[in-house]
């Protein structure tokens, strides 16, 4: 495969001066969470877009700041991994508080050598001009003033920017070639789950980068954040999501947002990983979140994180699927991996399940096969006299019997279960319609 190298610009800055207003302006659209609260932002949120012709890559990266809790220091050391390899730097400011902490910023960029831009927000008005100038002391060349809020100086900055672009050479960097989502078809993949079960854990573990921020605190993962994998000649998109908390426990706009972007993730996607923390168990709301992945009828792997405690406690893995089963009736053609995220645990078959489970997905049964499954399949005293695959992704199949209005879900069921004794539809939902002679 050829793949078309797209340019990383890195929208950076300490935290609340309008680094996630500034990405949703120049994306077009609401994906970065943007709140009052100080240092919301703490993945990286990445965006392509087109500015004059050329494709480009938008990351949105957690506020710098020193502080010495936990969630900072490591917003600080992902920062600094994004500065490292992006091709370009916007760095933000507040016109009203350019403090030691932005200069030590531009001092960290000027340090690479590589093309950046300075924008001054909340530049509101021409009385704001006087305290712009003092931003020259940053020593960045190109400073413009903006005010994301109002859309004033965004024209001149996409000018600034598409000059970079215009000096950029793809052979300049090699070391990881970023993919162009329009070059080839990318198979979507959602990891959701409850807050802290390990799905950003799990996201590190499967693109072999720690670009997800990884805590003990729950809910850090707040932005829907993707990464692209080649994966067996295919092209993969993980999306990592917010976790899903109850809706009782959503006491702030963050995660009232998080919990939107969770179902938009499943809903735009064609697989979906559910993450369960095997050493607590299922829970109901593991249920519920089952429940959304097959209302939208996706594909779907169980991926059982934190094996590596179960296998110390002697678990047998057949053991506990069952109970798996047991409890997840609804979903027992779910793919079920379990896993230890840390320990990179069933990686690859993880890895595997997801081109198995894309491949059944899409899979389509030729019609003498299906009604040499069916032909006079007989329950209840209704037999199926013709069937055929109506469409794939997810599959549908459509049955003509003779006592249609006697048919039930059981009966639906009773047809599914048979499809699936003679065809592998290992993760994947099947639908049934019936129709009459």
């Amino acid at each position: 495969m050829t793949y078309k190298k797209v340019p990383i610009i890195a929208i950076i800055g300490k935290p609340n001066v309008g680094k996630s207003s500034l990405f949703n302006r120049l994306i077009g659209r609401r994906k970065a969470i943007v709140a009052e609260e100080s240092g919301v932002t703490r993945d990286i949120n990445y965006e392509t877009i087109n500015i004059n012709g050329t494709d480009v890559k938008l990351a949105d990266s957690g506020g710098i700041k020193k502080d010495s809790e936990e969630i900072h220091q490591k917003v600080l050391e992902q920062n600094q991994n994004l500065i490292n390899k992006s091709d370009f730097i916007i760095q933000v400011c507040d016109v009203k508080d350019i403090t030691v902490e932005d200069h030590e910023i531009s001092e960290i960029i000027r340090k690479t050598s590589k093309p950046a831009i300075l924008a001054i927000n909340k530049v509101d008005n021409n009385n704001l001009m006087t305290e712009f100038y003092d931003a020259y002391t940053l020593g960045i060349q190109t400073t413009i003033p903006i005010s994301v809020l109002h859309n004033r100086g965004i024209a001149e900055l996409k000018n600034a920017i598409e000059r970079m672009l215009k000096s950029y050479h793809s052979h300049e960097k090699e070391e990881k070639p970023s993919i162009s989502p329009s070059d080839i078809p990318i198979i979507d993949v959602a990891i959701v789950g409850r807050p802290n079960v390990g799905k950003s854990s799990l996201l590190n573990m499967l693109i072999g980068d720690k670009r997800a921020i990884v805590s003990n605190l729950p809910g850090t993962t707040r932005d829907s954040i993707d990464e692209y994998l080649e994966l067996e000649d295919n092209i993969v998109r993980f999306v990592d999501t917010a976790g899903i908390r109850k809706s009782k426990k959503i006491k702030e706009n963050v995660d009232f947002y998080s919990l939107v972007r969770a179902k938009e993730s499943i809903k735009n996607s064609t697989i979906a990983i559910l993450v369960i923390d095997a050493s607590e168990g299922i829970t109901s709301l593991d249920k519920k979140i089952a429940d959304l992945v097959v209302k939208e009828k996706k594909g779907l792997i169980l991926a059982i994180n934190k094996w590596d405690i179960m296998m110390k406690h002697g678990v047998k893995e057949k053991d506990y699927l069952d109970q798996l089963d047991y409890k997840f009736p609804h979903i027992s053609f779910a793919s079920r991996v379990p896993v230890s995220a840390i320990k990179s645990y069933n990686k690859i078959k993880l890895l595997k399940n997801i081109i198995k489970v894309y491949n059944n997905y899409t899979k389509k049964v030729k019609t003498t096969a299906i009604n040499t499954i069916m032909h006079r399949l007989t329950l209840h005293s209704i037999y199926i006299k013709y069937g055929y695959q109506k469409d794939t992704a997810p599959p549908i199949f459509e049955f003509f019997v003779n006592k249609s209005e006697k048919v039930n879900e059981n009966y639906k069921r009773f047809i599914i279960n048979n499809i699936r004794k003679n065809v592998d539809f290992m993760g994947v939902p099947i639908t049934v319609l019936i129709r009459g002679e």
